[in-house]
């Protein structure tokens, strides 16, 4: 027979005497049905050491926070379903937790209930992947992210909880550049400030190692602007931070002084090492696209031999190279192989750094300095014709 929520409360305070004082308070905010209340008081409990040990989480969740979980905000309640199922002995019994709840909630046919149903599948999804159920992961995580366009006003940490999942999935994968992509994403519905110092630093690296190996990533501004890059630095990993920077800039030649400098590292990480050859060809697209972005729009007939010592090619090289960048839409152009240069019409936008904004900002003031100087000529020259006219 099931205990009543009183008779959870009193049970544990009987196991743990230590948590007397709190689970009292528990007790008499239910009894005068303070919800709200109540809602706050558990979550400070879960936010505490002396809670999150044993089977107190998952006691306190199905004994107690069950009975009333109709009550309380519905994306509270699964937020406390997957806080207790971390506690629990095996992953087919956290999942079988989050699932129960889900049943629950949909007997409800509540509309409010959307988001927490979202939330939930998802950490199922996590729970599906961790035990080597990768289809079955890719189809829940494909189908809530479909579910989730479709709904507005969401709750950050069901968006965050989306993304996260489906980076976890990439990464099991492979897929770098999806990976990256969606921990932009995930980056973006929380707070660097509220990861935990060793996961921030872990995903710092995972997140910078997939910019250097995805495909068609070609910009590192969003990357480099973003908090979690600073993790990096001061750790045995900084190098990682130095090599986007240098990516960024498109810097041939400091990227070769890398490699020399930071080779014991390089080669620690299989994948740089499988795909040396791509971390090559892209930071010579790195180095054209700086090229052509930081000259004016108005000098870009740019000689091969320039994007040749820039790129460390020959001519040929360099032709290649233009090639694979018009191929690949990073630039519009024609190239005139007879005067040995090369005309861009349109070069892919960027998220630019600090640094790069501040050259931008010199390019604008000469623009308005010319634009100006043609103004003054041109109100000179008006005022000679109505002095004519006035004659």
């Amino acid at each position: 027979m099931a205990l009543s929520p009183f008779d959870a409360l009193e049970q544990l305070q009987t196991d743990f005497p230590d948590l007397s004082e709190d689970i009292q308070e528990l007790a008499n905010l239910h009894q005068r049905k303070l919800w709200h209340q109540l809602t706050l008081k558990i979550e400070a409990c879960f936010h505490s050491s002396a809670f999150n040990r044993g089977d107190i989480p998952v006691r306190l969740f199905q004994q107690f926070i069950m009975d009333f979980g109709h009550k309380i905000n519905f994306l509270k309640l699964s937020q406390f379903a997957v806080h207790a199922c971390k506690f629990q002995p095996n992953p087919a019994a956290a999942v079988d937790m989050l699932q129960s709840v889900m049943t629950r909630l949909e007997e409800l046919k509540q509309p409010r209930t959307a988001e927490a149903i979202l939330f939930l599948r998802m950490h199922v999804a996590q729970h599906k992947l961790e035990t080597g159920h990768v289809q079955e992961c890719k189809a829940i995580a494909e189908d809530v992210t479909e579910r989730l366009a479709k709904l507005t006003d969401v709750d950050p940490s069901v968006s965050s909880a989306v993304y996260y999942v489906t980076s976890l999935y990439h990464k099991s994968q492979a897929n770098y550049a999806d990976f990256y992509r969606s921990i932009l994403m995930y980056l973006s519905y929380v707070s660097s400030d509220s990861l935990q110092p060793d996961f921030k630093l872990r995903l710092a690296v995972d997140v910078s190692l997939a910019a250097l190996l995805g495909e068609h990533i070609y910009s590192f501004g969003q990357l480099l602007q973003h908090p979690i890059i600073n993790s990096l630095d001061c750790t045995p990993s900084q190098w990682l931070h130095e090599l986007l920077v240098c990516f960024n800039n498109g810097d041939m030649h400091l990227y070769d002084q890398l490699c020399e400098r930071f080779a014991a590292q390089l080669n620690s990480q299989p994948a740089l090492v499988a795909h040396e050859r791509r971390l090559r060809e892209k930071i010579t697209l790195m180095c054209l696209l700086d090229l052509i972005s930081s000259t004016p729009a108005e000098h870009r007939r740019i000689p091969l031999d320039v994007i040749g010592q820039r790129t460390k090619l020959n001519r040929d090289g360099v032709e290649f190279l233009l090639m694979k960048a018009l191929a690949l839409h990073l630039i519009e152009g024609t190239i005139d192989e007879v005067d040995g240069a090369v005309d861009v019409s349109w070069v892919t936008p960027r998220v630019l750094v600090t640094e790069q904004l501040v050259g931008l900002k010199g390019r604008l003031d000469s623009w308005v300095s010319k634009v100006a100087a043609v103004a003054a000529a041109l109100e000179d020259e008006s005022v000679g014709v109505m002095a004519v006219g006035a004659v």
